[in-house]
């Protein structure tokens, strides 16, 4: 018989609580950060690993990867870990772009050609 909760599929799951998970994204930064730097290394990687691919959570993920050191980063992400510390060093400047980005997505609007209008000698 198949279980009653529904699963998302490709959804990686919550390393903490997830009461715990919407306690921290509702703290201010340095209240977040205050939180998690008192969990062991791997366990703050892997939180911020979590929050990263969402949206919504990716301004508490760089706080959080400010909180770790790059080896475990990349022991988590892989070679994505030495982009995110990076870009956790400075979470102010990084966030600034995603920002402005996101406001301003890049699209161009689409020219379409002129329709020529049909001779009214040709009906």
């Amino acid at each position: 018989m198949l279980a009653s909760r529904s699963i998302v599929p490709n959804e990686g799951s919550c390393p903490i609580d997830e009461t715990e998970l919407i306690h921290l994204s509702s703290e201010a930064p340095a209240d977040a950060v205050a939180v998690v730097a008192q969990l062991p290394a791997l366990q703050k990687a892997r939180i911020c690993q979590f929050c990263y691919g969402k949206t919504h959570l990716h301004e508490l993920a760089l706080h959080i990867a400010s909180t770790c050191d790059q080896q475990t980063l990349v022991t988590v992400f892989g070679e994505a870990g030495r982009v995110i510390y990076k870009q956790s060093r400075d979470a102010g400047k990084t966030l600034k772009s995603l920002r402005a980005r996101e406001g301003n997505p890049g699209l161009k609007p689409v020219a379409l050609p002129e329709r020529e209008e049909p001779d009214a000698d040709r009906f």
